[in-house]
């Protein structure tokens, strides 16, 4: 494919000056419909004119649409603007306009002439105004992208221009979550900035995003030292919820849809020393992209776990200023507890702690609207600090407001609100002292149930933004009136943000999207909520699910029903001619095609597939309104779009079908019948599925989102299946030895790397982490003959123990134990460089369960760089470990290379 086409970028277009455009119109160019804008008009009635005429120079290009503040002599014209800003729309459309954001597109005659008034409220109603005519125009804007209508001949009519909206709630925002390969860790400015106009333009207000503690765009210097930070993901660094690695991603399976070796931001694959700088150029930038359109920017940072309280900047603090708890190393509760200081945040040096955060924050991103004190669902410092374990002052203090309020003490997290309710007071004063009063301060994390301690403790006033996280388990706080109690309690008094999940990261990651709430305004006014969240990470295909919330949420379409939403969607999508037929399609598919498949763990199915064969009859049956839809849409983009949706379901009963052989085969040898589970995995071919993946995600241009998740079924997919495969004997175990990447400070760190070959065959990579033998890589110092797989490895200087396992040797407690080698005998073949010291070397190999093998390596001729092999026979047993043990008898021996195949 080479250079893949860009996935639904927007740049924005450079227009002529009217006089430009006039002139032009008298040597026959066209007819003019000039923009009129105020003359010093806010960013965003600027950028909304720009991509207004942008646009309706694709639908209409017989006609010219020139931009500027002068209004024309003569002639029909539009004129858009702001009536908090201008007075000539002001005295227009007063009238019309009903609160912030509202917005009217009306025709008034001006003498002989009409003028095309579109009017918004304040700036960013202006820009709904804009967006608002396109869509009557038939252009739809989602967020994976633009459906433009076939464009049409003749000039730009003012027919059927009167309309008039108004949004219901105030916090509308779209929430993408910095971490994994698939979501916005790995975009550019360009993917940022068409992530924010598509929901500026899908009728939303607001952006955010999150900074784990490791985040570089979320570093900060406090008494001189940085703080530390990790990464952001690229498949060569960055370690955030199990990312692994890969030599090539070109050389994976569907890896034509990469350009370049590695897959990442830009900003990821700086030195290390400009890795802070480079993620806060592109999230400046991104932000700035945001406040040119008048939405506001939403900020989340960890305040709670270790990585927000970094031992290397909380221990400079004198002990007044700090206090112990006793926090878990980790999970394990066998673990021995460590002794963790936490900055106390009301001190003045505790104070200066969390002031240096926010000061950094605010001068690095000062288009932040709102920041947001984020923590966990527990597990954390702040999160499992324990009554006792507060500062003596606290708990008289804590003490008193329970001796106010006693029900309080049995609230979940109760005294932990009361302690993270500190760093939140902190952070206000901040703002203020900065000169920031102007930014709004909120606090969120996962599900609910601690918003009852957060609303007794929280300062008043102060917004709660709880996570629907149980959605996962058909458990949404938003679904009766009962469940949505502890959000209308709280909300009674202080804004409440509930944030819904397009799609879910533990469980309902592809497939389609949640089925959309129905009677959702309802809903948010029957929890008293003041807005609304939508949390995701890919784009593409989950398009209806924004448009159904965002739609629901303006007047003119309050508690619009799926139907409608759909047929209105389909309309734009694929075409009038299709809209019926397209309708049926799409609400049949966004409530019944499968939801599946997890991006937070080393798999991407960690559980059963159930009702496989339910799934692909159901993806045969809405294939065939795809197969008569395809004969109804007009233009070469109507009919990709429906190409993809059949692609799409392919996919899914293709997934599934591979998906559920390997599982299978997986319960036949558990059940100790080697043979059936042979068979079964024959018939496994998740390899092609890969490629289909690939393949329909590129129609009208493959979004970052599906190129991350090509990353992940090979990687994460694929290489489970390779690790059956190679515990059944049916595929050698392939080992390369390579330098590895760790990022110790990762959230539930990625471990496995891989190195793919031309031909795609993928081997796991092993170095100094994995093997504890120190790791090298000749780079561009490797003679050009020299094979690929040995370029690089480990320096075997003492007794060096490498395992024998299959690929992704894990288990999981719902699939049951790690794949092992089955018993039998193997050849394991070695491959090293010859030493080049004109010295033979000389090693002991000892499998595990068998006597030693002494090997001989001869250096290397002159002018030769071949590598040199040896083979040993290994007998593995039912029992482990499955591993041997090298032992260099005199000086180091370069390993590149191990390949264990079973001879039986």
């Amino acid at each position: 494919m080479g250079t893949p086409k860009p996935a639904h970028s927007f740049k924005p277009p450079s227009l002529p000056c009217i006089a430009t455009v006039l002139a032009a119109m008298l040597l026959g160019h066209g007819h003019a419909s000039p923009i009129v804008t105020a003359p010093n008009a806010p960013p965003a009635v600027g950028t909304a004119a720009r991509e207004l005429a942008d646009t309706l120079s694709r639908l209409f290009p017989d006609d010219v649409f020139p931009v500027g503040p002068g209004v024309p002599e003569s002639g029909d014209y539009i004129a858009l603007g702001a009536a908090d800003h201008d007075p000539a729309i002001r005295a227009r459309a007063a009238a019309r306009l009903g609160g912030p954001e509202s917005y009217a597109v009306f025709i008034t005659p001006d003498g002989p002439r009409r003028i095309a008034v579109l009017a918004g409220a304040d700036a960013l109603g202006a820009a709904h105004a804009a967006a608002a005519l396109l869509k009557r125009l038939g252009c739809g804007f989602y967020i994976s992208g633009d459906s433009l209508p076939p464009a049409r001949r003749g000039p730009l009519t003012f027919e059927d221009w009167d309309l008039s909206d108004r949004p219901l709630v105030r916090e509308r925002f779209v929430f993408n979550w910095h971490n994994f390969l698939s979501g916005c860790s790995t975009w550019n400015t360009n993917h940022w900035r068409s992530w924010i106009r598509a929901a500026g333009l899908g009728g939303f207000n607001g952006v955010m995003v999150h900074a784990y503690g490791n985040n570089p765009m979320a570093a900060f210097a406090f008494e001189g030292k940085e703080k530390p930070v990790g990464f952001l993901s690229t498949t060569v660094k960055g370690r955030d919820w199990s990312t692994p690695h890969v030599n090539d991603v070109r050389r994976l399976w569907g890896g034509e849809v990469f350009d370049s070796p590695v897959f990442g931001p830009d900003a990821g694959m700086v030195p290390d020393d400009t890795r802070v700088a480079a993620a806060r150029a592109l999230m400046r930038d991104a932000f700035a992209a945001a406040e040119e359109r008048g939405m506001d920017v939403y900020f989340a940072v960890d305040v709670d776990t270790p990585t927000a309280n970094p031992p290397e900047l909380v221990d400079l603090l004198p002990e007044s200023a700090r206090f112990p708890i006793a926090f878990p190393r980790n999970k394990d509760p066998r673990q021995p507890h460590q002794t963790l200081w936490l900055p106390n945040p009301d001190t003045p040096e505790g104070y200066a702690y969390w002031k240096a955060q926010v000061d950094a924050l605010m001068e690095n991103y000062p288009q932040i609207d709102c920041l947001v004190a984020w923590f966990r669902a527990g597990g954390t410092p702040w999160t499992e600090l324990k009554p006792e374990e507060m500062p003596a002052p606290w708990r008289r203090e804590y003490e008193a407001e329970i001796a106010r309020t006693p029900d309080a003490k049995d609230l979940k997290w109760s005294h932990n609100q009361f302690a993270i309710a500190k760093i939140v007071r902190a952070f206000r004063r901040a703002l203020d002292q900065g000169g920031h009063a102007h930014v709004r301060l909120a606090t969120g994390s996962w599900r609910f149930d601690f918003v009852p301690a957060a609303d007794r403790f929280m300062p008043p006033a102060i917004p709660l933004l709880p996570l629907d996280y149980e959605v996962l388990h058909e458990k949404s706080q938003l679904r009766d009136a009962e469940s949505r109690a502890v959000i209308r309690e709280a909300g009674a008094h202080r804004p409440m943000i509930p944030i819904t999940w397009a799609h879910h990261d533990d469980g309902h990651y592809n497939g389609r999207p949640y089925t959309p709430f129905d009677a959702f305004h309802s809903r948010l006014t029957d929890a008293k909520a003041s807005g609304f969240g939508i949390i995701h990470w890919t784009t593409r295909p989950l398009d209806l699910y924004f448009e159904s919330l965002s739609r629901q949420t303006w007047a003119s379409s309050r508690d619009e029903t799926l139907a409608a939403t759909c047929a209105h969607m389909a309309s734009r999508v694929f075409g009038p001619d299709a809209a019926a037929m397209g309708s049926r399609y799409l609400e049949q598919w966004v409530t019944g095609a499968p939801r599946f498949s997890r991006e937070t763990s080393d798999w991407v199915i960690d559980r059963r597939l159930e009702n496989v064969e339910a799934v692909i009859q159901g993806c045969k049956e809405r294939k065939t309104l795809l197969h008569a839809l395809q004969g109804v849409t007009r233009s070469p983009d109507q009919r990709a779009r429906a190409d993809y949706f059949l692609g799409l379901e392919d996919f899914i009963a293709a997934f599934h079908e591979a998906h559920d052989l390997y599982q299978r085969s997986r319960d036949a040898l558990a059940k100790g019948d080697a043979a059936e589970a042979r068979r079964l995995i024959s018939l496994c071919h998740p390899e092609p599925v890969i490629e289909m993946f690939a393949r329909f995600s590129s129609l009208n241009g493959i979004t970052r989102g599906e190129q991350g998740l090509v990353v992940a079924y090979n990687l994460r997919w694929l290489t489970h299946i390779i690790g059956h495969r190679q515990a059944l004997g049916l595929e050698p175990l392939r080992i390369k030895f390579a330098p590895t990447q760790h990022d110790p400070l990762a959230q539930a760190a990625g471990r496995f790397t891989f190195h793919a070959e031309a031909d795609h065959r993928i081997w796991a990579c092993l170095g100094t982490e994995e093997t504890r033998a120190p790791a090298f890589d000749l780079g561009t110092a490797a003679p050009p003959d020299l094979p690929e797989v040995c370029r690089s490895g480990i320096r075997i200087v003492t007794a060096t123990t490498v395992p024998l396992q299959p690929m992704m040797a894990i288990g999981k407690k719902d699939l049951g134990p790690p794949p092992r080698l089955a018993p039998g005998n193997y050849r394991l073949r070695l491959t090293f460089l010859p030493p080049t010291d004109n010295r033979s070397a000389a090693a002991e190999i000892t499998p595990a369960g068998m006597r030693p093998e002494k090997i001989e390596i001869a250096p290397a001729s002159p002018g030769s760089t071949l590598p040199i092999e040896r083979q040993i026979r290994v007998a593995i047993g039912p029992q482990g470990p499955h591993e041997i043990t090298i032992v260099p008898a005199d000086h180091p021996i370069p390993l590149c290379a191990a390949v264990l195949e079973r001879i039986d």
